[in-house]
């Protein structure tokens, strides 16, 4: 069974610095901090600004070693993934889902209770495509 995906939920950019990135985001650009949240076991920092219809997701990785700090190593700040949202994560993520398989064996925790899952970017074109919903 097939879950629809709903629309596009967030831009995932990965930072090294949240506090620097609101100096562009929220400080220049005027764009609204909706919500922060520490997730993955106290790993990762997740900061949503409104952009309007989808937020702009700062994703800061907090401790090392995590495969975040590797990939700023790669490839600086910048765009990581984008985030589709889904009704349940359970559904697009097994059996055929949204017909991409997961690049993960399990969803991981998202923000404000939602769960997501990251799908394999060999069958996305090479892009991150993240799933997240309930």
């Amino acid at each position: 069974m097939r879950d629809r995906i709903r629309g596009l939920d967030h831009i995932g950019l990965v930072v090294p610095d949240t506090e620097q990135a609101l100096a562009l985001w929220r400080d220049r650009l005027g764009f609204v901090v909706l919500h922060a949240e520490v997730v993955n076991q106290g790993s990762v920092l997740l900061t949503h600004l409104d952009l309007g219809a989808v937020h702009l997701q700062l994703v800061q990785p907090l401790v090392r070693p995590h495969p975040l700090h590797d990939w700023l190593d790669r490839h600086g700040t910048g765009l990581h993934h984008l985030g589709f949202a889904v009704d349940t994560v359970d559904v697009a993520w097994q059996g055929d889902g949204v017909g991409i398989p997961p690049a993960q064996p399990t969803p991981h925790q998202g923000v404000q209770g939602k769960r997501s899952v990251f799908l394999d970017t060999r069958c996305a074109g090479g892009v991150q495509l993240e799933l997240t919903g309930s």
